[in-house]
């Protein structure tokens, strides 16, 4: 879904290696995922649309920065030499950290796909499940039973947080991913769903 819709706003094949659009669209399909309620209408929809606008606002931004002369960038005090190396540098370490997410995620069977289909909608019951799934990853016998059973251990969870199971079970795709994200310290990731929460 990420690729085609990508590949077709661009009008060109999209390489999910080294194709900094892609690393645009993955985050953008991130905060889809973060931002959608049900009164938005039908998800994928929704998907495409934030990822067409963060590429639109991506592809202007690097166009502002093209037709910027010499002069007026070393006079702001920025040095040509270092623009392309800070965007390429954090391009690349989001790029990374969102394809090692995705292979992480996988030992779960957990796609990006399933992921945004089983997103908390309402943005308290989101935030309810982002700090659970904080405190599962910093819980080192409950992220050792969520990588040994390769699922979210429900009634140990319920028992020492004291958290009802039928609240974790309404969430327990998106708090596996969250202490996932958390557990393995994708820094970059975790910044932006702080924010986004």
């Amino acid at each position: 879904f990420i690729i085609k819709t990508t590949s077709s706003f661009l009008g060109r094949y999209v390489c999910t290696d080294n194709d900094e659009e892609f690393s645009i669209a993955l985050i953008a399909f991130n905060e889809a995922i973060e931002k959608y309620n049900e009164d938005r209408g039908n998800f994928w929809s929704f998907a495409k649309l934030v990822i067409e606008s963060r590429l639109k606002n991506y592809l202007r931004k690097n166009a502002r920065i093209a037709d910027s002369s010499l002069e007026e960038l070393t006079e702001g005090g920025m040095q040509i030499k270092d623009i392309g190396v800070t965007v390429d540098k954090t391009t690349s370490d989001l790029r990374d950290e969102i394809l090692a997410f995705k292979k992480e995620l996988e030992q779960f069977d957990i796609t990006f796909e399933i992921l945004a289909e089983k997103s908390p909608k309402h943005k308290d019951t989101r935030d309810r499940a982002i700090r659970i799934g904080y405190r599962v990853s910093d819980d080192g016998v409950l992220i050792e039973k969520v990588y040994e059973k390769k699922r979210l251990p429900i009634r140990d969870i319920s028992r020492k947080f004291e958290i009802t199971e039928k609240i974790l079970k309404r969430s327990k795709v998106f708090i596996l991913s969250t202490a996932v994200l958390f557990f393995k310290k994708y820094t970059n990731l975790i910044v932006w769903i702080k924010g986004v929460k």
